[in-house]
């Protein structure tokens, strides 16, 4: 066991090296002018602000990915404007996610003596989601992979013209061998409140954070994934999770439950 823990260790640093060669590698750091047209031709008008503001080209592609794969929702899904969250502040919908969240933290509480739930409760805007993006190392080793075989499989021909509907197929199938940790910008639903990262603490601090690399020494070894479940099923009707794909053991949806007229109607 501890032998493939090695392997797979040895694996992903490797993945992590060739990120950075990628970076560096002339093909990379000045991309072909055809990828960069398609990406703007492709690129949803919802969604152009954000990729105007990511600042590689590889994960610009890995961003308008998902974003040809939710383009039939996207509109609808996309995160909330900076007004829009000032909406939010004070309305009653708010009010009803912070006093369900106000009964988890108190079953937490009385089923773990000693420990509380932290939850960041601003919604996450399109900024911050840009700027996490442009940071986070998972995201730059699948971006590089996601460029390196789009150059392979379509840029080797220097003068052979780009087909759009060829390309836009190919991104929707295109499966990395390492996923990214987060979201596309603008789609994941913390920039809506509809999702909510629970976090332990102890003594004021955080115990059990955010944390992919605490996940099987706290969460999982110290049972922290199924005490949060189960204060959640008792207490937190409107959430579900957690998220499983990626491992995220304190990431639950949040789904308001509706009226049945309001359902009634929304079916019309």
């Amino acid at each position: 066991m501890n032998r493939i823990k090695q392997k797979i260790s040895s694996l992903r640093h490797a993945m992590v090296v060739m990120a950075v060669v990628f970076a560096w590698h002339p093909a990379y750091a000045n991309p072909d002018p055809r990828m960069e047209a398609l990406i703007a031709d492709l690129t949803p008008t919802v969604a152009e602000g954000a990729i105007r503001d990511i600042e590689e080209p590889a994960r610009k592609l890995l961003a308008l990915r998902s974003y040809l794969r939710a383009v039939k929702f996207l509109s609808d899904r996309w995160s909330w404007t900076e007004e829009e969250i000032a909406a939010f502040q004070g309305s009653s919908e708010q009010t009803a996610l912070l006093e369900e969240i106000d009964r988890i933290k108190t079953h937490f509480a009385e089923q773990n003596p000693g420990y509380e739930l932290y939850t960041n409760m601003h919604v996450r805007s399109l900024d911050v989601q840009i700027k996490h993006w442009n940071e986070n190392e998972s995201v730059g080793v699948a971006a590089q992979e996601l460029l390196a075989a789009l150059q392979a499989e379509f840029l080797s021909a220097e003068d052979e013209p780009l087909d759009r509907g060829k390309l836009s197929h190919w991104l929707r199938g295109f499966r990395n061998t390492e996923r990214a940790h987060l979201a596309a910008p603008g789609l994941t639903r913390h920039g809506r409140a509809h999702a909510i990262d629970f976090q332990i603490m102890k003594d004021g601090s955080i115990y059990g954070g955010a944390d992919s690399d605490k996940i099987e020494t706290v969460w999982r070894a110290e049972g922290w994934d199924e005490a949060l479940k189960t204060s959640i099923s008792a207490a937190g009707p409107s959430f579900t999770g957690p998220l499983t794909s990626p491992d995220e053991p304190w990431h639950y949806d949040y789904n308001p439950l509706q009226e049945p007229d309001a359902a009634t109607a929304s079916d019309d």
